[in-house]
């Protein structure tokens, strides 16, 4: 698949533990490494679940929502980025050359992006 959800970021305190829990206890396997941050494969479906380390603390039950990931392919993700552009959106951040962060109406972060 080109496109579509491809992973949800939570926040965490302690990425270790979080790593224990998600591994060993749910059965989870690390995707691939990235300082700061744990991708974990889903079962079955090729989506990732993604943990950020975060040094404040956070209410759970007021969410601990980090951004909502994107793929998309290379022309797709250049012709996003020109509607944003168009639609007076704000860049929020940037991942290298391949991935912007933008907030959606909801005050949401999604992340595009493309490799």
């Amino acid at each position: 698949m080109n496109r579509g959800l491809r992973h949800v970021a939570l926040r965490t305190v302690d990425l270790a533990r979080t790593e224990r829990f998600y591994v060993d206890v749910l059965g989870l396997r690390i995707a691939f490494p990235h300082r700061g941050m744990l991708f974990l494969e889903t079962p079955g479906g090729g989506d990732l679940l993604n943990f950020v380390a975060t040094r404040h603390g956070f209410d759970p039950a007021a969410g601990g929502l980090d951004h909502i990931g994107l793929r998309l392919p290379p022309a797709r993700w250049k012709a996003a980025r020109a509607r944003l552009r168009r639609a007076g959106a704000r860049v929020t951040g940037r991942r290298g050359r391949t991935a912007i962060y933008v907030e959606d109406p909801n005050g949401y972060t999604v992340e595009l992006y493309c490799d």
